[in-house]
Order: C-alpha cells, then sequence, then structure tokens
C-alpha cells in the first residue's frame, strides 16, 4: 500500500514538501517522519547523502520556533504507479520555490522515487549497467607492490636528492648563553630546605659501607628480612606478618 503525505508548516499554515510513502517499508521509521531526523543529523554535523537542505532547514526553522511539523497523509493507493503519478500533479499544483513557482521545497517534480521498484524498472537499470566495467575493477587491496612496480619506483627516484641532502642543524638555541647569579641562584633547592647531603663525605657517609657496597641510610641496624635464607630454600617457606614484621615458617 502506497500513500501520499505532505508535510505543513503550522507557521504560515501551508504546505511545504509532498512525498509518496509504503506501508510495512523495511525502516522501522516512516517516511514521512525520517525528515525531521535527517534535519537533526544535518544539525549535528552527520553526514548524508545528497540531503536536501532547503526542506531539512525549513523543518529545523519550525522545530525552533517551538512547532511540531504538521503531517497529513493526502491519499492512498494501491500500486506505486498511481501514488507517483499524484505526486507528480501535487508537486505542479503547488509549485517549487527553486523555480520560482510556488511553496514547495521539493527539488524535483516528483514520480521518480524508489520506494519499490517495479521488475520492468529493475529490467531497464540492469540493462543500462550490463558491461560497465567497475571503477575498482583488478584493484588488489593491502596487496604489497609487485616488482614491476618496484622497479618504476625505483627508477624513477635515481637521482633524487634526498630532502635533506646537504642541509645542517643550526646552532643551539641556547649557545654562547650564560646564567645569571640571580637564575643559578634560583636553580638551587627550594629556600629553606636543608639539602640531605649537606656535610657528608665518603668517610662520615653511613650510605657507603667498607666494602665499598651501597647502604640505605634508613636501614642502618635493621636486619634484613632474608637473612640466613638461601634462595634455593624459599620455595619451601612461607610468610605472614607479624606486628608488621615478616615471619617465615615451613609450609
Amino acid at each position: 500500500m502506497y500513500y501520499i503525505y505532505i508535510l505543513n508548516n503550522p507557521i504560515i499554515n501551508q504546505p511545504f514538501y509532498i512525498g509518496v510513502g509504503k506501508e510495512e517499508r523495511k525502516s522501522n521509521i516512516r517516511r514521512e517522519h525520517q525528515h525531521e531526523n535527517d534535519a537533526i543529523k544535518l544539525r549535528e554535523g552527520k553526514r548524508l547523502n545528497k540531503p536536501n537542505k532547503h526542506k531539512l532547514n525549513t523543518i529545523l526553522h519550525i522545530l525552533d520556533k517551538g512547532f511540531a511539523v504538521q503531517i497529513t497523509i493526502h491519499k492512498y493507493f494501491n500500486n506505486e504507479t498511481d501514488a507517483f503519478n499524484e505526486e507528480v500533479r501535487l508537486i505542479a499544483h503547488y509549485g517549487r520555490k527553486d523555480l520560482g513557482t510556488g511553496i514547495l521545497t521539493n527539488m524535483t517534480d516528483g514520480g521518480e522515487g524508489c520506494v519499490n521498484q517495479s521488475l520492468e524498472t529493475r529490467l531497464k537499470r540492469s540493462n543500462t549497467m550490463k558491461g560497465r566495467p567497475s571503477n575498482n575493477k583488478g584493484y588488489k587491496y593491502s596487496q604489497p607492490y609487485s616488482e614491476d612496480r618496484r622497479q618504476k619506483i625505483s627508477q624513477a627516484n635515481k637521482g633524487r636528492p634526498a630532502h635533506n641532502k646537504g642541509k645542517t642543524l643550526g646552532p643551539a638555541w641556547n649557545k654562547g648563553m650564560s646564567l645569571t647569579a640571580e637564575q643559578r641562584k634560583n636553580m638551587g633547592a627550594p629556600k629553606g630546605r636543608i639539602p640531605w647531603n649537606k656535610g657528608l663525605t665518603k668517610e662520615t657517609d653511613s650510605r657507603v659501607a667498607k666494602n665499598g657496597e651501597s647502604t640505605a641510610n634508613g636501614c642502618k641496624g635493621r636486619i634484613p628480612w632474608n637473612k640466613g635464607i638461601v634462595n634455593s630454600s624459599l620455595k619451601s617457606k612461607s610468610w605472614k606478618l607479624v606486628n608488621g614484621k615478616r615471619v617465615w615458617f615451613d609450609k
């Protein structure tokens, strides 16, 4: 079942678009409501396939004014041809804005829709496309260049100097610059903070043991948790915390 629908502008109380719809179409959105969805997509910057911006901007203007697009079902038809013929008649009756003949935002004279093409129409399109090669025929996606093409690229680039050949980098931006006394002062530790190694020497630094191995100052006098434990014996032992300390025991 086919039908003619009319979109009306409630602000000026007159129709601004006429189209053809079909009952039980594959989309869950009826054709007459699809225009409003397309208008919202246009505002959101989403991509549309050949949008009628005059029609969509009219819908957005209606919505911005706080109104809703009024939809009127003009008439139902049993076949597609009669519906398209009536569409052509109505568009000619009201006229098109783009041609200066009327009030509709339709960009065509109607009758060219593809709601459900007849077998005759599909055969005509099929015969038109027969024998026409595809635009990407023979193109291999995600395939490496052939040996012949690599050779051509190599020959084309021979003798061509590199883009940075002969170029030398300039001096560093801070070459020859020296820091002032004020800058050096500001680079130091924050005011009032005493450096952790102030007054320490190799002889007095507790972090350096007699054998030259480094130890932590905060660990001085602390017995390592694994002292006396052979690495190979760790597999047969487990541990638990007792008063914040690790206590080992046999599994």
